[in-house]
């Protein structure tokens, strides 16, 4: 047996141990899937989602919204079988079990899969309204943090320069800038008002694999949960769907994720390129599969497709 065996079996057996004495869990087998989060099969057959947390104020904030909404698309967190809500080693760091739903994670190149996640979200949606809790997480509004971005984006020009795609960096910096500044006019902080006013909630993190498609379709993995305005979570939507649909505006309107008077906003703040910086600087920071090389290479190219929906925009919303 490795080194590396041997120290994942003795993890494990702290694991299992750590269930038994703190949350009265008899596991029979636990399966890694990532990083802090474990599949447990019990002795009585029953099967949990084991996550590890280290913000203890979302956690907070993530139990009294489950104990709240009537949702029948969400996969909420379960107390333990002694009761507990969640467990910890003493690190500041603790565990909270969920559901596991067994099925596909949503594949957005399908046409029908991306009308479910639409479908899902209004369904959520409609749930996460007058929803109050008292450990309310607070965030920026998106257009603060998409700036924050930029400036991490800026930081790393060097690489642009030295792999000779210095005129991507500095039209995507140019364009960014000028459309955070259009968008940023938009009357953002009354509606996060009203959000909070009305209680009205968004998941935070539309990303394909947050969808478990059985015979129906659930939302896991509220980690970014958020009390804001929901077309928040639309607009992640769009830029997640975007390459799949080739970049077509009238096919993403054909979703009907936004009211009539907000397509304009919609539009141009999906255009606005923050999920292209948040992979590239993903990327920087993870194992590489792809040269840097041949990922400003893809990046060059969604650039040119971004463009492209940003002028068919303009003619459609004049």
């Amino acid at each position: 047996m490795s080194k590396q065996s041997s120290r994942d079996d003795q993890r494990i057996n702290r694991l299992s141990s750590f269930l038994y004495w703190e949350g009265s869990i008899e596991a029979r087998k636990i399966h890694p899937i990532k990083r802090n989060i474990y599949l447990i099969e019990t002795n009585s057959g029953d099967k949990y989602v084991l996550k590890g947390h280290s913000n203890v104020m979302n956690l907070k904030q993530q139990w009294e919204f489950f104990e709240r909404v009537q949702s029948k698309e969400i996969v909420p967190f379960l107390r333990y079988p002694n009761g507990k809500k969640e467990i910890s080693t003493g690190t500041n760091y603790y565990w909270t079990i969920s559901p596991y739903v067994s099925g596909r994670k949503l594949n957005y190149q399908v046409e029908s899969d991306r009308q479910k996640a639409v479908n899902t979200l209004k369904h959520f949606h409609a749930a996460a309204n007058q929803i109050y809790v008292k450990n309310m997480v607070r965030k920026q509004l998106f257009v603060k943090r998409w700036h924050a971005r930029l400036m991490k984006f800026i930081e790393t020009k060097q690489l642009f320069e030295k792999y000779r795609y210095l005129n991507l960096f500095q039209d995507i910096t140019v364009s960014m800038k000028h459309y955070l500044e259009k968008v940023s006019n938009y009357p953002w902080y009354k509606e996060q008002l009203m959000a909070e006013r009305n209680g009205t909630w968004v998941h935070g993190d539309v990303a394909s694999h947050n969808f478990i498609h059985h015979d129906n379709t659930f939302i896991i993995d509220f980690d970014l949960l958020q009390c804001t305005f929901q077309d928040y979570d639309y607009i992640q939507l769009a830029q997640r769907f975007l390459p799949a649909i080739n970049w077509e505006v009238d096919t993403l309107l054909s979703y009907n994720m936004v009211r009539e008077e907000a397509v304009e906003r919609y539009l141009m703040t999906t255009f606005i390129p923050s999920d292209m910086l948040r992979e590239w600087l993903h990327f920087l920071t993870r194992k590489r599969r792809i040269s840097v090389e041949m990922y400003l290479q893809s990046m060059e190219q969604e650039w040119i497709n971004r463009k492209e929906f940003l002028t068919e925009s303009k003619r459609i919303i004049g």
